[in-house]
């Protein structure tokens, strides 16, 4: 017959809290070294797509092992987790230029992969949202039919090709000026929208792309974000990128996109604005996606407000954003 004592007991729960926070510690550590050679291979730039993920799991794993044990793993634990909050705090720290609140544009933007399973409510917001450009990636001709009409402010711009199929739809209050340029991987295309304010004139420049999850889809990426930074080198007005590119800002083509062009994440200073797995998971829902819907733009131009929208039963939360010049 076995006795177990509580001294027994506690040290087998804390041999356990031991091994297991070894064991997450040194794979977060690794997932957080790999994500900076995301050049070199795509599943390393994957990795860097969950930094948010890995900020926390290195928090909380640090703090049980401390807890529990001491020893270089707690070194290396905080090492690996200020590296990722390096990266994930400037959501909070950034800042962004004054406006000057003329001149102003909205933009609103849904990915709508996965369709609706609240289609009355998702339709209500989609035919009503207050915007000068709605932009819907992966929306088929069924949307337009029911967010069109008689009574609504939309102009059809762009919509797909073949009936019933997903694609690029881009619906403005006037008449503005498309233009669609291919990738060169298969049918994906970058879409510019030039919308002409009263003294202002923007490029309002949209594409999508799965998260990358195979070497195919990183060729996919690759070309996208070519595309775009090709877009913005030739752009004569201020542009505006909005859109679900396939990837957050932390991976390796989305760095380089910011870095070789005059583009700026304009969702510093908003917090963490999650818009994929949209959740109606009450406080936690938020924190449980990834901001795969990113917000650029270049420096005369600024945010005067940025937000997502409600839970449309999509796999994303829809983004609206206001723009005007900067001050």
């Amino acid at each position: 017959m076995i006795a177990w004592s509580d001294t027994g007991t506690i040290a087998g729960f804390r041999l356990f809290l031991i091994v297991a926070s070894f064991v997450l510690g040194i794979i977060a550590i690794i997932a957080t070294l790999l994500a900076f050679f995301g050049a070199t291979w795509w599943p390393f730039d994957w990795l860097a797509n969950v930094r948010w993920y890995l900020m926390w799991i290195l928090l909380i794993v640090a703090i049980i092992y401390s807890l529990t044990a001491r020893g270089w793993l707690l070194i290396a634990l905080v090492v690996a987790l200020g590296i990722n909050a390096f990266f994930v705090l400037p959501l909070w720290l950034g800042s962004q230029p004054e406006a000057t609140g003329e001149d102003s544009i909205t933009v609103a933007h849904l990915d709508a992969e996965g369709g609706f399973s609240d289609r009355p409510e998702a339709m209500e917001w989609l035919r009503t949202v207050d915007a000068d450009v709605l932009l819907i990636s992966q929306g088929t001709s069924e949307i337009i039919n029911q967010i069109v009409g008689p009574e609504s402010p939309w102009i059809v711009l762009l919509a797909p090709e073949l009936e019933n199929t997903a694609g690029q739809i881009v619906l403005g209050t006037q008449p503005w000026d498309v233009a669609v340029t291919p990738t060169g991987q298969g049918s994906d295309t970058v879409v510019r929208v030039t919308v002409g304010g009263p003294a202002t004139t923007y490029d309002v420049v949209t594409a999508w792309g799965p998260t990358v999850t195979n070497s195919t889809n990183a060729d996919r990426l690759e070309a996208r974000l070519d595309t775009i930074e090709s877009l913005t080198a030739s752009a004569t007005n201020p542009v505006v990128v909005v859109g679900n590119l396939g990837a957050t800002r932390w991976t390796y083509g989305m760095r380089a996109l910011l870095s070789d062009t005059p583009l700026r994440d304009a969702t510093e200073g908003e917090g963490y604005l999650s818009t994929s797995n949209a959740s109606s998971l009450p406080v936690v829902g938020g924190w449980l996606g990834l901001p795969l819907d990113v917000v650029l733009m270049t420096p005369t131009i600024t945010p005067i407000s940025l937000e997502t929208g409600p839970n449309l039963s999509a796999d994303h939360l829809p983004v609206r954003v206001v723009v005007g010049p900067t001050g």
